[in-house]
């Protein structure tokens, strides 16, 4: 039985002193991770065993097997968050791990390490490795449109790829005070109705640019000063307003004045169609015979001029002119004009009317309510070449500016422009401005169109989106970085250079944006810092070192009593 036991001893002994060496590996292999980017820490568990066959022979109490290791990984503990110089660094405030793939296969890793650096094509990569970073692309407000639970949505974030930004304005928002004060400028024709009141008419006289045929063109506008009154000119019944387009040639000479059909109307060479009515007369037409369109040209009462930054397709800036007319009756004429480049001296594009057709201008009759604020805006027909052409409009009722044949070749485009709300004062309104040369202010300009621009810089913030800024002083979303959850994290595979892979223990990743599924939030320019704790793992080195002593001494001595038996049998 004395050899069963010192043989016993010596297995145990023996057992001891292997897994003290793999503690010491380990705690070696963790003091050697100290500054490793969101490396975890390992410690080492030790199992007794039991050695069956001496427990056969020897009571219970004598048996001993000796003891084993496992490694026991703590991958959800987390490390602290310093903060570095490099934008594409990353560390993740809670749980959850970056997604990574290895360029040779398809297969996903993972990793709480944020190191990330840019290579040659643009990839965000762990630094030292060849895994790529993963993400979503997403449109310019940072939305995702790819199913993130779908890992085969994924892709490597590649700044490269949006290198260069620019979008086509496609809308304009446009606040303004028009000053009251220039209705009082407005050109009347007075009028006797039926009933022996006195009535008048408002006009104005608009440049609209020139025609096809290379003549200048003009709009004017007749409409009532009382509101409650409409006209009729013979093609046109119950209008707030009527258009007429003049024609010249370039000394000044009338052409010919288009109303509100293909037809000529009323032109005798002087003076406006004679054949205006209005709503309170039955009997008789307004004499407009001291109304002639040389009169209307020369006192073509109170205007004022804005202008409209817009982007076509290419990202070039251009400007479109518009001119504000008074009409009278609480009522103005907006008049855009063929965009132009941005100094404002070359045509860089042609408008279209609400029929595709080409025009110089598009006109807008705006009203406005007693108290000030916006009523309506509606479309008003103008003259392209011998044809009316009505304005575009949108399915809302927004004035549009539809542009076609850009001078640099861009894509067609339409701006479609928000004016405020009816019955409100958000956008434009009327009021007076007590100034002896009222104009117009501008209080508010915003459209969505910017220049080309060329990256100059990446960032992270914490909803993990990869923002570019770019040289036009946009900062625009290209990706949102994927995180990974786990059932089990702790479960998780290592691997070479501060990888995990999933495993059966781990269960399979839930991937989302940061703050979803349980996972944390993104730090840019951080790092996780290793969990190890070195004065830790040197109090555990000392603890290993005694034990790995002791069990020598175990072995001296059990060979020590092993001799003395031998001789003793002998």
């Amino acid at each position: 039985m004395g050899v069963v036991i010192v043989d016993a001893s010596l297995n145990s002994a023996v057992s001891a002193l292997t897994s003290q060496s793999q503690a010491l590996s380990t705690i070696s292999n963790n003091l050697a991770n100290t500054n490793t980017s969101g490396y975890k820490a390992v410690s080492t568990q030790f199992l007794s065993m039991l050695d069956t066959t001496t427990a056969s022979t020897v009571s219970a109490n004598a048996a001993s097997g000796g003891v084993s290791t496992t490694g026991r990984q703590n991958v959800t503990l987390g490390g602290n968050i310093t903060s570095t110089t490099t934008a594409t660094d990353m560390a993740i405030s809670g749980k959850g791990f970056f997604v990574v793939s290895n360029g040779s296969d398809t297969h996903l890793y993972y990793t709480r390490d944020g190191a990330f650096s840019t290579d040659s094509s643009g990839n965000l990569y762990l630094s030292g490795t060849n895994y790529y970073l993963m993400g979503w692309a997403t449109d310019s407000s940072g939305s995702v449109s790819a199913n993130e639970s779908d890992p085969s949505s994924l892709q490597k974030i590649n700044v490269a790829n949006n290198s260069t930004t620019k979008a086509t304005t496609t809308s304009y928002t446009l606040g303004a005070n028009l000053p009251s004060d220039g209705q009082s400028s407005v050109n009347t024709l007075s009028y006797t109705n039926d009933s022996g009141s006195s009535e008048s008419l408002n006009y104005s006289w608009v440049s609209t640019g020139a025609n096809s045929s290379g003549n200048n063109t003009y709009l004017v506008t007749v409409t009532p000063s009382n509101s409650s009154v409409t006209l009729d000119d013979g093609t046109t019944s119950g209008s707030s307003a009527l258009t007429y387009t003049v024609e010249t040639n370039s000394s000044g000479s009338i052409l010919n004045v288009t109303g509100t059909t293909q037809n000529t109307v009323g032109y005798t060479g002087t003076e406006l169609p004679s054949t205006i009515t209005a709503s309170d007369q039955t009997s008789s037409s307004i004499d407009t015979s001291s109304m002639t369109w040389s009169s209307v040209k020369a006192n073509s009462g109170y205007s004022t001029s804005s202008s409209m930054a817009i982007y076509d397709s290419n990202g070039t800036e251009e400007d479109v002119g518009v001119t504000w007319t008074a009409a009278g009756d609480n009522s103005w004429i907006m008049t855009v004009a063929s965009p132009t480049t941005a100094s404002g001296s070359t045509t860089s594009g042609s408008l279209t009317d609400a029929s595709g057709v080409t025009a110089s201008s598009n006109s807008y009759l705006v009203n406005f309510n007693s108290d000030g604020s916006l009523s309506s805006v509606s479309a008003l027909s103008g003259m392209n070449a011998n044809s009316i052409s009505t304005a575009p409009t949108s399915a809302n009722g927004s004035p549009e500016v539809s542009v076609y044949n850009w001078t640099d070749s861009a894509s067609a485009s339409t701006v479609t422009m928000t004016l405020g709300a009816s019955g409100t004062s958000t956008g434009l309104t009327q009021y007076a401005t007590g100034q002896s040369s009222p104009s117009i202010d501008v209080t508010t300009k915003s459209q969505d169109g910017y220049a080309l621009g060329t990256l100059k810089s990446v960032s992270i913030n914490k909803s993990g989106e990869v923002v570019g800024t770019y040289s036009n002083g946009q900062s625009i979303p290209m990706y949102k970085v994927a995180l990974a959850n786990f059932a089990n994290a702790d479960g998780l595979s290592a691997m070479s250079n501060n990888v995990y892979s999933q495993s059966s223990s781990s269960g399979s990743s839930i991937l989302g944006e940061a703050g979803q599924n349980g996972t944390g939030s993104i730090s840019g320019s951080s790092l996780e810092s290793s969990t190890v704790d070195s004065s830790t793992q040197f109090s555990d080195m000392i603890t290993c070192q005694q034990a790995y002593s002791a069990a020598s001494q175990v072995i001296t001595s059990t060979t020590q009593m092993f001799d003395s038996l031998m001789k003793g049998l002998g």
